[in-house]
C-alpha cells in the first residue's frame, strides 16, 4: 500500500483504511484527507490514486452533498461530485465520527479560503468567520453550512437544523 505524496501547501488531516466502492463490490485500502482532496490508495501493487478535489463536492445553497449509512460493522459514505458521479466510501463505525468532523472542517476551510469578502474590515471578518459551522443533518448526513445559533434547511431531505 502506497503512501500520499502531499503537494505544495497541503496538509494531511486524517488517514485510515478504508474500502471504496466499484462497480462490482469494493476494494480495501486506505483513505487520506487533506486541507485541498479526499485520496484513496488501494491495496496491492497500482500506484493509481483516486482522488477527490474538496472544490469537486457537489454543493446545492449551503448544502454538501455527502449521504450517510450505516450497519452493525460499517459506515458507509456516498459523495457527489459536481459532475454528478458518486464516490462511496466505507469506514469502521468507530471511525465514522471523526471521518464526518474532518471532513466537514476540511470543506470548511477549503471554501472559506475562497470566499473573498473585500469590503469587510479584517477586523470584521474575524469576528464573523468562527461563527460559521458546518454541521451534519440528522435526518440524512449532508452537510449543512450555519451561522451559530441560526436555522437552516437540509437542501437534501428539507429537514430543519440548527447551528
Amino acid at each position: 500500500m502506497g503512501n500520499l505524496q502531499l503537494r505544495y501547501n497541503e496538509r494531511l488531516i486524517l488517514s485510515g483504511l478504508a474500502n471504496k466502492w466499484q462497480k462490482i463490490g469494493s476494494k480495501g485500502g486506505m483513505l487520506y484527507l487533506t486541507n485541498q482532496r479526499l485520496a484513496f490508495i488501494a491495496n496491492g501493487f497500482s500506484s493509481r490514486i483516486d482522488e477527490i478535489p474538496l472544490s469537486e463536492i457537489q454543493t446545492s445553497g449551503n448544502t454538501f452533498h455527502f449521504k450517510t449509512s450505516s450497519n452493525v460493522i460499517s459506515f458507509n459514505m456516498t459523495i457527489s461530485m459536481k459532475s454528478g458521479e458518486k464516490v462511496g466510501f466505507v469506514v469502521t463505525r468507530n471511525q465514522k465520527d471523526i471521518w464526518i468532523e474532518k471532513i466537514g472542517q476540511a470543506i470548511f476551510e477549503n471554501i472559506s479560503s475562497n470566499i473573498s469578502m473585500p469590503d469587510m474590515p479584517a477586523e470584521v471578518r474575524a469576528q464573523v468567520m468562527p461563527q460559521i459551522k458546518v454541521i451534519d443533518c440528522k435526518s440524512c448526513g449532508a452537510f449543512i453550512v450555519v451561522m451559530s445559533g441560526s436555522l437552516a434547511k437540509c437542501e437534501y431531505c428539507g429537514r430543519p437544523a440548527v447551528g
